[in-house]
């Protein structure tokens, strides 16, 4: 801790001022992300950048990375997709077969041997599970499944009232949970849940002002169990790493890479063209800077790696580029979906690219791209709902 006042007062302000665009009421699904970004990446580096008196000039465009991402999803008009005819069975035909491929293919490859439970053992397990269970493109394939398309079929089966089917779906997501030892697989369910109950419920016309409620209350939870009885555990699960770890590594990245230059995407879709200068993964590189060796993955979201790949310039680029993607996923559900499930479907892999994903692993690895391609395909008519405002902006 190394608190500037200065920066606290900063802190609060600019809080305050980033929240003035937000809607209490949720009409998009871009309104309700803008929510998340906010409360899950931004004042959390805000409360980081006065209690540990960071870099101003780097904060101040991460506060203006945030507007032009809510502005971007707004400044367009929306365009209006045609409904693909039996998209909905074509998406659960196929996302059910994948769900059961890529489960039987786990099995085969003896993921069963490392079938854990316990959330305080996953990092015993998950180093070694991941060798067997994320060969070659299946390191796609179980991404894509354990956080966008069975999550998906949960959310069909929830919109359809099929509860068997729900059930099983939920099911199956435990043992994915199980077998990968990757605890946010776990609580996908509990956010599909959550979601579907916000919006199903008297509190929807102001979620937002919950939505913060809620989670301060979790907070001040987290924190009466390590000051009380002395168990630290739901602080350091919650508290430090959903929030504070990302904070941390946003300025991170920002230092480390002001000294040693910029990568300029040579990591990834330019590496024909461009070098990559170090002989380390960037996310290693980081883990070289904070811990003195390299053997852990630091990675973070697109507003500390856009810095990384083109500075300054790159934050912005990158935010309007955010801010289409946002618009897109309007633009898919706008009279053909309600707006929890176009939420449900894509608040995991969007919440990656916040808090845990660049901009291009994002769109691939996490499967923001398959988000797209479901939404189109689960879009019909019977399925568009009826809410005050609802119109394209």
């Amino acid at each position: 801790m190394n608190i500037d006042y200065l920066k606290l007062l900063e802190s609060y302000l600019l809080t305050v001022i980033l929240a003035l665009p937000l809607r209490n009421k949720i009409v998009k699904p871009s309104d309700f992300l803008g929510v998340v970004f906010l409360a899950a990446a931004i004042i959390p580096t805000l409360s980081f950048y006065a209690l540990n008196s960071k870099e101003r000039l780097f904060m101040y465009y991460m506060a203006i990375a945030y507007l032009i991402v809510i502005y971007s999803a707004r400044l367009f008009p929306g365009i209006r997709f045609r409904y693909i005819k039996q998209g909905n069975k074509i998406m659960i035909f196929f996302g059910s077969l994948l769900v059961l491929f890529v489960l039987a293919l786990m099995i085969k490859n003896g993921g069963l041997n490392y079938f854990n439970l316990d959330l305080t053992r996953v990092y015993e397990y998950r180093g070694e599970v991941s060798r067997v269970i994320n060969m070659g493109i299946l390191g796609y394939l179980n991404t894509w499944v354990f956080k966008v398309i069975n999550p998906a079929l949960m959310v069909w089966a929830l919109l359809r009232n099929k509860k068997k089917l729900l059930i099983l779906f939920i099911s199956i997501q435990v043992l994915f949970f199980g077998i990968s030892s990757h605890k946010s697989v776990l609580f996908y369910p509990f956010l599909i849940l959550g979601v579907y109950y916000l919006f199903n419920s008297r509190y929807y016309k102001k979620i937002t002002s919950y939505m913060f409620l809620g989670l301060s209350f979790l907070v001040i939870i987290c924190g009466l169990f390590a000051i009380w009885w002395e168990q630290i555990w739901p602080a350091t699960l919650f508290i430090r790493r959903v929030f504070y770890v990302p904070a941390l590594l946003n300025f991170t990245y920002y230092e480390v890479f002001s000294q040693l230059g910029h990568v300029y995407l040579s990591n990834s879709i330019f590496a024909l063209l461009v070098d990559y200068p170090f002989s380390y993964d960037y996310t290693r590189i980081i883990s070289l800077h904070l811990f003195g060796h390299p053997n852990t993955n630091c990675n973070n979201g697109f507003l500390a790696t856009s810095y990384m790949h083109f500075g300054l310039g790159g934050v912005v680029v990158y935010s309007v580029i955010v801010g289409l993607l946002l618009w897109m996923v309007d633009s898919l559900s706008f009279k053909r979906l309600p707006v929890w499930v176009a939420i449900s479907i894509s608040i995991v892999p969007f919440f990656s690219l916040f808090t845990s994903a660049d901009l291009t692993t994002a769109l691939l690895t996490h499967g923001i791209m398959v988000v797209l391609i479901l939404l189109w395909l689960l879009g019909r008519k019977e399925n568009k709902t009826v809410i005050e405002g609802d119109k394209l902006e």
